[in-house]
């Protein structure tokens, strides 16, 4: 009699034994290990570039700090300055009205 329920097409050739199915698992693992080995690899290199862009950015940062502080203390000294000599013009201006020291005592 033949059964059409189950498909028994392709145990023709038998069954693998225990030892070729260990040694296919065996051999899928070393696939595995190894893409993953060459992954980790990739991945050390692209953070070892990274430190490096991280490091030439702190430096470049610290740059441009000196800079900007260095600047602002520029610009503050520029600004003081002109601001006197604005407040020396509006003196001129409307004529000098501070208290002289008096000269008959």
């Amino acid at each position: 009699m033949h059964d059409d329920l189950i498909d028994d097409t392709g145990f023709e050739l038998g069954l693998p034994s225990r030892e070729e199915m260990l040694k296919h698992q065996v051999d899928i693992l070393c696939s595995d290990l190894e893409l993953t080995r060459r992954n980790l690899r990739a991945s050390h290199r692209e953070l070892a570039g990274l430190i490096v862009m991280y490091r030439g950015a702190l430096k470049e940062i610290g740059t441009l700090k000196a800079e900007n502080e260095r600047l602002r203390w520029t610009l503050s000294d520029i600004y003081h300055r002109q601001s006197q000599e604005a407040t020396k013009k509006i003196g001129y201006a409307y004529g000098d009205h501070t208290p002289k020291a008096n000269p008959s005592a």
